[in-house]
């Protein structure tokens, strides 16, 4: 009986993982680049549009790479709120105004805190890549977006 449950158990994490991916594979994934002052930066980003892909974002994620991410675009700029319910992986958030300069960076967030990252100004877009990679590459407030997928 208990080895039926461990195998019961063992089989619904692989079809929930598996489930995970499929939702993650649904978006689609553009290069966006960052200028900082130690030149130009390439992040692959999953473009999360829909309000239940922003919902989602990079919950139950344990495979982004230092240079991928996930690009939250929102229908308008203005105060955008996160946090890392749920999320395995400390994150850099990079909040970035529809002038594609970034306003202001979340360094390394703590994973499943469900603590309150504000934007603190209106902005359009948010850029979430691994932790430390922002002061890794010179990235900081200022810098600019120069291709918004």
């Amino acid at each position: 009986m208990q080895r039926d449950m461990r195998v019961i158990r063992l089989a619904f994490v692989f079809i929930l993982l598996g489930a995970m991916s499929v939702l993650a594979a649904d978006m689609r994934t553009e290069t966006l680049e960052v200028r900082s002052g130690n030149g130009k930066h390439a992040f692959q980003v999953q473009v999360a549009e829909s309000a239940s892909d922003r919902a989602k974002g990079l919950m139950g994620r344990t495979d982004l790479t230092p240079d991928q991410g996930m690009l939250f675009i929102f229908p308008q700029s203005g105060l955008q709120y996160f946090w890392m319910k749920n999320t395995p992986s400390a994150l850099d958030i990079i909040f970035i105004g529809t002038d594609y300069k970034i306003k202001r960076i979340a360094h390394n967030t703590v994973p499943f805190s469900e603590d309150v990252i504000s934007s603190d100004v209106p902005v359009k877009y948010v850029l979430e890549v691994l932790a430390g990679r922002a002061a890794e590459l010179g990235i900081k407030p200022g810098d600019r977006i120069i291709r918004i997928p």
